[in-house]
């Protein structure tokens, strides 16, 4: 018999949570505490977390200033890693009241990874510590359960907070963060005392870049999607869709520019507001943070407005942020 992977085993896991909202949804609609025993538990331990353990996921945790917290999920230091916020089925998880509190837990905490979720729908806010809090959002109904699966890994996996994970001959536990690669105690691997033949290096190649303000979308082939983003601060940014040059642009902005007033027009400058601290009505948006509050960036734009507006946002670039000509690669 072969092993189960674990993207097969949190699958099946995915597939009985489905089965139970569906037979006992009128329940859980109204009932928080079934949501999470039926729901939002099975996921947790099937992903590592200990749900029986209260040093591990503690359960109900109140903060100082009386905020209380649903999981908030230890690494194996004791050290707070990743907060979730359970919701009745069928909510809206998108409210601005929610996003912002469970925000509000994430700079008071200091964790890598906040999520709100009513047991199908899940919105994960991950790379906190690093200014970004972009949701990557799926649901067990509407799209796939392989996706599912491999989104729930990459953002909540217990692995991630080192538990289950044996140093050598160390005896216990640490986290292999994206943050801290290599533990304190991890030995550095003993170079070999034959070296082999280095191959021959190849020229380095440098992608042609195109300047943005000269880019004529008409003239691109049917379906190119721009591949790299050079910002104006120097910084080369893999990128996959259009929307992702507007949102590049749009987070050296608010992470380098302290003095911008909010809500902040988008190049049209009449109804619609690049950054705001609500959520636009109507049409896509993004959610990020500037100086510790929750805002929004509006996405909802086509690929030649998205282009418009990330030229329009980099003029609010401090001169120090202003080494480079904005422009993608193909």
């Amino acid at each position: 018999m072969f092993p189960s992977s674990p993207i097969a085993t949190i699958y099946q896991v995915l597939q009985h949570v489905q089965a139970a909202a569906q037979a006992n949804a009128a329940i859980f609609r109204k009932n928080e505490a079934a949501t999470r025993a039926a729901l939002i538990d099975p996921v947790l331990r099937a992903l590592g977390w200990d749900t029986a353990n209260v040093q591990v996921v503690e359960p109900e945790k109140t903060l100082s200033n009386e905020l209380r917290i649903d999981y908030l999920l230890n690494d194996p230091a004791g050290q707070p890693w990743v907060v979730v916020e359970a919701k009745c089925l069928d909510s809206s998880l998108d409210k601005y009241g929610y996003v912002g509190k469970i925000l509000g837990y994430a700079l008071t905490l200091n964790v890598h990874t906040v999520c709100i979720t009513d047991g199908i729908t899940w919105h994960l806010h991950t790379h906190l510590r690093h200014g970004k809090s972009e949701p990557v959002v799926f649901s067990l109904v509407e799209n796939d359960l392989l996706r599912a699966a491999n989104e729930l890994i990459r953002g909540l996996d217990a692995a991630q907070a080192g538990h289950g994970i044996l140093l050598p001959n160390a005896g216990r536990t640490a986290a292999l963060s994206p943050i801290n690669p290599l533990p304190p105690s991890a030995k550095p691997i003993s170079p070999v005392t034959k070296q082999p033949a280095k191959p021959k290096k190849q020229p380095a190649t440098t992608p042609d870049f195109t300047e943005l303000a000269q880019l004529h979308l008409l003239a691109l082939q049917p379906g190119q999607k721009p591949k790299q983003l050079r910002l104006p601060n120097g910084t080369v940014k893999p990128i996959a869709i259009w929307k992702d040059i507007l949102l590049e642009v749009c987070y050296l902005v608010l992470s380098t520019n302290g003095n911008l007033v909010l809500p902040f027009p988008d190049k049209a400058g009449k109804k619609r507001s690049l950054f705001s601290y609500t959520k636009p009505e109507g049409g896509s948006s993004t959610l990020t943070s500037y100086k510790g509050n929750p805002v929004f960036i509006l996405t909802h734009y086509s690929a030649a407005d998205c282009i418009a507006n990330a030229l329009y946002a980099a003029k609010q670039l401090l001169p120090s942020q202003r080494k480079a000509s904005l422009a993608v690669s193909f």
